[in-house]
């Protein structure tokens, strides 16, 4: 019994000591992540097309939470307001957060420019962030965010990109076939496009369409997928059924 306890307590220090060796690989050598550097690209594009734009616009960032993307847009000179199931860890001046689900709730005006930054792969599938299960909640969302945009207002997207896959719960990976793009690319002007995906040294570089969506899929590989798209001014105004 005593060398059973042993060989246990020996163990447990062992399985101690790969925990922090993984913990110190991950802060010594961030490129150990396999996705790591994705946001900093998905925010270097929002700020590059924001920053074209005259200042004071209304901006609503969807699925905030725990993102610097609302702050900086705030800074940059932007009203803007933030919603997430999940309620925000902060408070900053001038910045309207609501902790609510998109889907659900309901909006007295409209908005210049819409955010959805890795959140519409999320928006319905039910065992991450405390969503629910609702099909083809993704596609619910843009269609709300249209009838929230005014004339010619911007829907700015990133998602997961490569061949189109649902892996449950944690995110769906898209495809320019997918019925989300599909829709966009139907319904709205498309104002920019960029694709990104993993070389073989681990690190992310820009490609076109067709490579990114080469790319199979899995829990934490997948290429990126950066959209502009622009409400068309002869849009007719949505009803508040769409909306609501």
């Amino acid at each position: 019994m005593k060398i059973l306890h042993s060989l246990l307590n020996h163990l447990i220090k062992l399985v101690r000591k790969f925990l922090l060796k993984l913990m110190l690989i991950s802060e010594t050598n961030p490129l150990a992540n396999p996705l790591f550097g994705d946001t900093a690209i998905l925010y270097a594009f929002v700020i590059r097309h924001l920053i074209r734009l005259e200042k004071g616009k209304k901006v609503l960032d969807v699925g905030c939470c725990g993102s610097p993307l609302t702050t900086i847009i705030k800074e940059i000179g932007f009203n803007v307001e933030g919603i997430d199931i999940r309620p925000s860890p902060l408070y900053y001046d001038n910045i309207k957060y609501r902790c609510e689900d998109f889907l659900t709730a309901k909006f007295d005006n409209n908005y210049d420019i819409i955010v959805m930054c890795y959140v519409l792969e999320h928006i319905g599938l039910k065992g991450r962030y405390g969503s629910t299960e609702v099909e083809g909640g993704d596609l619910l969302a843009v269609r709300k965010a249209k009838a929230l945009l005014k004339p010619n207002g911007l829907l700015i997207i990133g998602i997961p990109y490569g061949v189109e896959k649902v892996i449950k719960p944690l995110h769906r990976v898209y495809g320019k076939n997918s019925a989300l793009l599909k829709y966009l690319y139907k319904n709205f002007e498309l104002i920019a496009e960029e694709f990104y995906k993993k070389n073989e040294n681990n690190v992310w570089i820009k490609c076109d369409e067709q490579e990114a969506a080469k790319v199979n899929p899995s829990e934490d590989k997948y290429a990126l997928g950066l959209f502009v798209f622009k409400k068309m001014e002869n849009e007719m105004r949505s009803t508040k059924q769409d909306i609501s």
